[in-house]
């Protein structure tokens, strides 16, 4: 696992050091130019957004965390929860209470005060509106004693943990929003994060300034106020290469990567490439309502002819095999369990040719097998737009051609592709998701959800055991039995993780990098 290099901050000592020189030398000493650039960050990101309000919109970035940060986050290892826009947060004997404590000064970025009431407004209006209100769904009430604010669940909420780490839980000013309307808050969202909002331009870019009032808790960094940058530039700018060239003119600080340009940031020697596991995989998802892929021995026999090193090699190495259901990014990774599944359902062509067999299709004179006088053809489904699956699949499609499929591919846009599949109207499909924490599945798995993947009382079971066990080693457990249920009957077939690329200035330093590639800008500073 790749752990991105965490740099140093400039020492104040250092400074105080040349100051003191500078007056030894006689008289007042000339105050030095300071370059304006240095006091304005500017971060380059691939999408727009779909608003400000991080309660209004499906996706979030960099934007929304600077207008709403999140009462807590995970340490840089992803082990446990810490403090940060709260001072502390603390767990009942049960596990299904959890305690934020905020500080007596918090404020909004405008300057209202934001009380512990202000916070349970936050959160009324994030199971009203968002369309993740479904995170809230085990909630059972909410206690307000000055800035103390408890929540309490029906079931001890251990999936909700990365919830309430996530960008979405950001807190908004509920009051502002209701003075003026949804639709121009979610132009202009104003909560208790780092930086207020300036402009948004759709497709351009957004400016902020700093928050004053901003107070941070987290542990691991030395600065616990006001970010150091005056201003902040969030640029949207779709083109890799685009993005790369302002990187690399001094124009853009920090910048999303795409793949085939690591090597030349690599190369950079005033460029840092950070490199992080992802959490989520890519993986084929098999219609169960159709045959021959309701036949366990037919989902073996793909499974088996697919060699998971050749897409890997495909990929120039951006991204890592995976047999089990997570990666080594998200929390409950079970390596043991990932081995054993890499030992069991690993590429095996011989094996795959005597199931297909074994099933009667034999080889045709045009090398495709055949079944009862028809040939073995069916479609792959994959999404247009998303280099990991527009470069796997012509090889997934080769190598089932190896052993005599005829697989055809079928590129769609993502919303086409969502309803194709929601519709059960497909053979095989490429997905794909991230998510920090396992209970992701609960939505692919459990008999609750409209259209499961694949069902079982026995996968329902563990899938609901799994979002209440708080001790990480029993839970680790857990979903390490729903990994090999998955892996024994196949329902999808995991291929890879990716790694996600991004690069700062060099002249930007004291970034603290989480093992998922966040980033946490406290100590940063341009020199």
């Amino acid at each position: 696992m790749h752990r991105p290099r965490v740099r140093a901050a400039l020492g104040f000592g250092l400074v105080l050091v040349l100051a003191m020189s500078a007056g030894l030398l006689g008289g007042c000493p000339r105050q030095a130019a300071v370059d304006p650039r240095a006091r304005e960050l500017v971060i380059a990101v691939s999408a727009e957004l779909d608003g400000t309000d991080v309660q209004q919109v499906w996706t979030a970035n960099i934007v929304q965390q600077m207008i709403s940060a999140a009462p807590v986050v995970f340490d840089l290892k992803n082990e446990s929860l810490v403090p940060q826009v709260a001072r502390s947060i603390s767990f009942s004997e049960d596990g299904k209470s959890i305690t934020l404590v905020f500080p007596d000064d918090l404020k909004f970025a405008n300057g209202r005060p934001a009380t512990g009431k202000d916070i349970e407004a936050s959160i009324r209006r994030y199971i009203e509106i968002s369309p993740y209100a479904e995170d809230w769904g085990e909630l059972a009430d909410i206690a307000v004693d000055g800035q103390s604010v408890m929540l309490t669940f029906a079931n001890p909420p251990a999936y909700f943990l990365a919830v309430l780490a996530s960008v979405y839980s950001g807190i908004v000013d509920v009051e502002e929003a209701n003075r003026v309307g949804n639709e121009a808050f979610n132009r202009r969202a104003i909560g208790a994060g780092p930086y207020l909002l300036q402009e948004w331009v759709a497709g351009s870019h957004a400016t902020f300034t700093r928050n004053e009032h901003y107070r941070d808790f987290k542990p691991f960094v030395r600065n616990r106020g006001p970010w150091h940058f005056d201003t902040v530039t969030v640029r949207v700018i779709p083109d890799a290469f685009t993005r790369l060239s302002e990187l690399e003119a001094g124009n853009v600080d920090f910048a999303d990567i795409a793949l085939e340009h690591r090597e030349r940031v690599a190369a950079n020697p005033d460029l840092t490439l950070i490199t992080a596991p992802g959490a989520g995989q890519t993986y084929l998802r098999f219609n169960l309502h159709r045959a021959p892929f309701d036949d366990l021995r037919f989902r073996q026999a793909i499974n088996f002819a697919i060699n998971k090193d050749e897409i890997q090699a495909a990929l120039d190495n951006a991204v890592v095999p995976v047999y089990g259901l997570l990666s080594p990014a998200q929390l409950a990774f079970n390596r043991t369990v990932e081995a054993e599944l890499k030992r069991r359902n690993a590429h095996d062509i011989a094996r795959a040719r005597a199931l297909l067999a074994e099933l009667g299709y034999v080889p045709g004179p045009d090398g495709i097998l055949h079944k009862e006088g028809r040939p073995l053809s069916f479609t792959i489904l994959s999404t247009v737009g998303v280099a990991t699956q527009e470069l796997a699949a012509p090889v997934v499609q080769s190598q089932l051609r190896a052993i005599g499929i005829d697989a055809r591919l079928e590129m769609q846009g993502r919303p086409y592709v969502r309803e194709l599949v929601r519709a059960n109207n497909f053979d095989i499909a490429f997905a794909a998701w991230s998510w920090t924490d396992p209970d992701i599945w609960f939505f692919s798995f459990h008999s609750s959800n409209p259209n499961p993947i694949w069902s079982t009382p026995e996968l329902d079971a563990i899938l609901e055991s799994g979002r209440s066990i708080m001790d990480m080693t029993r839970r680790t457990a857990k979903y390490g039995e729903l990994s090999m249920l998955v892996g024994e009957h196949l329902p999808i077939i995991s291929l890879f993780y990716p790694y996600w690329y991004s690069a700062h200035r060099r002249s930007l330093e004291g970034l603290h990098i989480g093992v998922d590639g966040a980033v946490h800008w406290n100590d940063a500073r341009k020199r």
